[in-house]
């Protein structure tokens, strides 16, 4: 102990102890202060981007009333949105998208007409280029709300972006615009998903209507899984009742029991005088999704036909299955060539599934 405490004695008479203890207390204090001041000039600026951000809602708000009733004043609107800063352009974008959420087809072409003298549709494009994804994805909104198909070509480029969500905010404004010079771009990422959301994509495909249909005959034909049981969607949706029947009565026989429980519940949708024999089969597959959707899709089709295998299907293992064979007896019952038939076999039947779904009825809930 006295050696240790001669030997603190001896170091603490050195001149360098002091000199480097002086200068590391000199450096935390610079540090406190240099926090201090970072916090500080932080706080500043958050209040006075605050005070610029209310100040200027105050005066574009009266702006955009002219957008959305018709521009009176182009040139003041035109000087104002080229000095436009960066705080001030995604706020404004902002609240353009607001006004446009509820606004009526003419308010959309009033605001896009407007906007086009103004040349607020070349600012918008140019910010597809910013150095900040959200920057980009925020005009591509912009661009799609307003249905501007200048703005296509521009748009197409930022479906190849860096930005998972500058792709994805790009594939929506397509869909919005609604062109077809998007369709080859857009068929890509959707037989080849993994770029984008592959809901967002089928969502901008169906906006193209009947340009979407060969895209989705196609993905029927896919490697993937997943496209086939979307494509089975995208063809009920694009091709006629009758054409759509013929599809996906073929998928019915697939590999993959999610794309037969696809193509099954997809037949509900494009229903016809006469049951699909495909669909009737479907009662008996293996995989119980499928089952659940071929029975739910039966009580669509106004056929007696169909009356022996949802009775055959009250008896079904699973429960869910056998649920929705009461179901679609039930709603069968309503329809005028098969109702007949069905409503004489629902009397004569006591299955605990077809009691719950009469009860269900009773309820307004079949």
């Amino acid at each position: 102990m006295e050696s240790a405490a001669l030997l603190a004695s001896t170091v603490a008479k050195q001149q360098w102890f002091w000199g480097a203890t002086v200068a590391i207390v000199a450096l935390l204090f610079l540090g406190n202060v240099a926090l201090f001041l970072f916090v500080y000039v932080r706080r500043g600026r958050e209040h006075v981007r605050a005070r610029r951000t209310a100040r200027f809602e105050r005066e574009w708000a009266p702006m955009l009333d002219e957008l959305m009733s018709g521009l009176q004043q182009p040139d003041r609107l035109r000087a104002r949105i080229r000095r436009l800063d960066g705080l001030e352009r995604p706020i404004a974008a902002t609240m353009l998208l607001e006004r446009l959420g509820p606004a009526s087809a003419a308010e959309r072409a009033a605001v896009l007409e407007a906007l086009r003298e103004t040349g607020a549709i070349d600012v918008l494009v140019h910010s597809l280029r910013r150095r900040a994804p959200w920057r980009r994805a925020l005009a591509a909104r912009t661009l799609g709300q307003i249905g501007a198909n200048e703005a296509v070509p521009a748009l197409t480029e930022r479906l190849s972006d860096s930005s998972r969500y500058v792709r994805e905010a790009a594939v929506r404004a397509l869909g919005r615009i609604g062109d077809e010079r998007a369709l080859p771009l857009l068929a890509d990422l959707f037989l080849n998903p993994g770029r984008a959301g592959a809901g967002i994509v089928y969502e901008a495909l169906l906006a193209l209507g009947d340009a979407s249909d060969p895209v989705f005959r196609e993905g029927l034909s896919s490697a993937m899984d997943s496209v086939r049981v979307t494509s089975c969607f995208g063809v009920a949706a694009a091709r006629e009742p009758d054409e759509a029947r013929l599809e996906l009565e073929r998928m019915l026989t697939d590999p993959a029991g999610e794309v037969r429980a696809a193509a099954a519940e997809t037949l509900g949708r494009v229903p016809g005088a006469t049951v699909p024999d495909g669909l009737a089969q479907a009662t008996r597959d293996p995989v119980p999704s499928v089952r659940r959707a071929a029975v739910s899709s039966l009580g669509s089709y106004d056929d007696p036909r169909s009356l022996p295998f949802l009775l055959a299907a009250l008896d079904d293992p699973e429960r869910d299955v056998a649920l929705r064979a009461g179901e679609s007896l039930v709603r069968l019952g309503r329809l005028p060539a098969a109702g007949g038939r069905v409503r004489a076999a629902i009397d004569e039947t006591e299955a605990w599934p077809l009691e719950t779904a009469l009860v269900l009825d009773s309820l307004g809930a079949v």
